[in-house]
């Protein structure tokens, strides 16, 4: 009988332990972001690639995430980011310059300028109040009259990788996160994203990074995307998505360039 209660003694502790390392925090738009201070000007760059079933591997392009702070269209402290995918084998060419909120990441503005066959197509939107709207006042904006109401306030889902970055990640923590992506995504949701384990990735120099694994299944149900966080910087180092053709999309950090050595000014 003693060595029943003590097995289910032991099986309640257990069980009580993993239960309280499971921490499930919610994030509202507006709230102070533990560590907002990660972001720092500079760029990153990835190489975006797939790998086929039968371990082929074709490049898809080089991206770009730029980070600066300035006064924001409003006038009050703001970060600004700008991204820009160079398409491998093409001129095709996407840019994307936001502002946010300095310190809580709320999204202001959003511009996505594509470059195509010689020919541009310009979409802006700015974050107001209740609702996503076209920007009225941006020249040659294809979206000026779009609106898309907001049940409550959602962050840039453009910038997922920089928001998870300024999250206070640890192990057994799970983020829920309000999202849109504007004039992508159907409507604005709640997105989760759980801090699954610590594990470890090889840099270009095969040195170990220890690293965060954040996964997200996007309400499908199953882990769609796997992201590794560099745990003293909680850069993004590498990111894994499966595909629905049954390829596996690769995201890599690379080296910074030589101009990236200079302090920003």
């Amino acid at each position: 009988m003693k060595t029943r209660v003590s097995a289910l003694l032991a099986i309640c502790l257990l069980s009580c332990s993993s239960a309280a390392s499971a921490e499930l925090v919610r994030i509202d738009v507006g709230q102070p972001l533990a560590r907002f201070s990660l972001l720092q000007p500079g760029a990153h760059r990835y190489l975006r690639y797939t790998v086929g079933p039968d371990g082929q591997r074709n490049a898809v392009d080089i991206w770009e995430r730029r980070i600066s702070f300035a006064p924001a269209p409003d006038g009050k402290a703001g970060m600004h980011i700008v991204q820009r995918w160079d398409e491998v084998g093409s001129k095709t060419v996407l840019i994307q310059d936001s502002w946010f909120d300095r310190g809580t990441f709320k999204p202001l503005t959003h511009i996505r300028h594509v470059e195509k066959d010689g020919k541009s197509q310009l979409g802006g939107y700015r974050f107001a109040a209740g609702k996503v709207v076209g920007m009225t006042d941006l020249p040659d904006n294809l979206r000026r009259d779009f609106v898309m109401p907001m049940p409550e306030p959602s962050y840039n889902f453009e910038y997922d990788m920089e928001l998870l970055q300024a999250l206070p990640l640890t192990a057994g923590r799970t983020f829920d996160i309000p999202f849109y992506d504007a004039g992508i995504d159907q409507k604005p949701d709640r997105y989760r994203f759980k801090v699954a384990a610590s594990s470890k990735v090889r840099d270009w120099d095969n040195r170990l990074i220890d690293c965060w694994l954040v996964t997200a299944d996007y309400h499908t149900g199953k882990v769609v995307s796997r992201f590794w966080f560099d745990k003293t910087s909680q850069v993004l180092v590498r990111e894994e998505a499966m595909q629905p053709d049954g390829k596996l999309l690769v995201k890599t950090l690379l080296p910074p360039e030589s101009a990236d050595l200079k302090a920003p000014s």
